[in-house]
């Protein structure tokens, strides 16, 4: 397995507009940052071998920002370790207070469907339709520790 190498700096602060990048032999994970959130994209496939690198450098991006948009429409495959993350995602984001927005590819709506009748993950249709709603919301006020 081959992995770029991203520091834990990547993570401190998103202060400006950037992209990290980094992949094993089954997926390629990119990280947008915006002014006050990031967008995560997932190519490929989250499974036992990524799932945990994947929820670690989300729950990171989570604890810096006011929103974080998981573009998953281009996964091909997502295990069960792959939402076992995604849950892991959504409770730091409800813990910090960050905005989540899932959106879905087929494959995942599949799992969601089983693994989440409540339909708890926030899903939407489009990256388009995300950052859309997180223009529209503007800047909520969050506490501070």
């Amino acid at each position: 397995m081959t992995t770029s190498k991203i520091t834990q700096n990547a993570f401190a602060t998103p202060a400006t507009e950037a992209t990290q990048a980094w992949r094993n032999h089954t997926a390629r994970f990119t990280v947008h940052w915006g002014r006050s959130g990031a967008v995560v994209a997932a190519n490929g496939e989250i499974d036992a071998a990524n799932a945990g690198r994947f929820s670690d450098d989300a729950q990171r991006c989570a604890d810096c920002c006011e929103w974080l948009i998981l573009d998953l429409s281009e996964l091909t495959f997502i295990g069960t370790a792959g939402f076992s993350a995604l849950k892991s995602i959504s409770a730091r984001c409800a813990s910090t207070q960050t905005r989540l927005m899932v959106i879905p590819s087929p494959a995942l709506t599949t799992v969601v469907r089983i693994c989440d009748p409540q339909s708890r993950l926030p899903l939407v249709e489009s990256l388009a339709d995300a950052l859309a709603d997180v223009q529209r919301s503007g800047r909520p006020l969050r506490l501070v520790p």
